[in-house]
């Protein structure tokens, strides 16, 4: 990490400590770097053969294209209402 990096880092910090907002390119660096050391020290994992059996059964259907997740109703809140219904 070199010091422009390192300095940047302990700017965003100083900034959060404030309550002002942080930068996003900042806070994509500190993630870049959390998932490098990540995979340093643990590794990449295997694939297993499970993984593959769950991702078989889409191979050669239609059935992700069918869950459409966004369609589908959710519970909201009392407060969330309140919100939604201000607005």
């Amino acid at each position: 990490m070199t010091e422009e990096q390192r300095l940047a880092i302990i700017a965003n910090a100083h900034r959060e400590s404030k309550g002002l907002p942080t930068s996003s390119a900042v806070m994509e660096l500190v993630g870049d770097l959390q998932a490098e050391a990540f995979v340093v020290e643990n590794g990449l994992a295997e694939v297993e053969e499970d993984d593959i059996a769950d991702e078989i059964q889409f191979l050669y259907s239609d059935k992700a294209e069918e869950i459409d997740e966004e369609d589908e109703d959710f519970g909201v809140s009392d407060q969330m209402k309140g919100v939604y219904n201000d607005s």
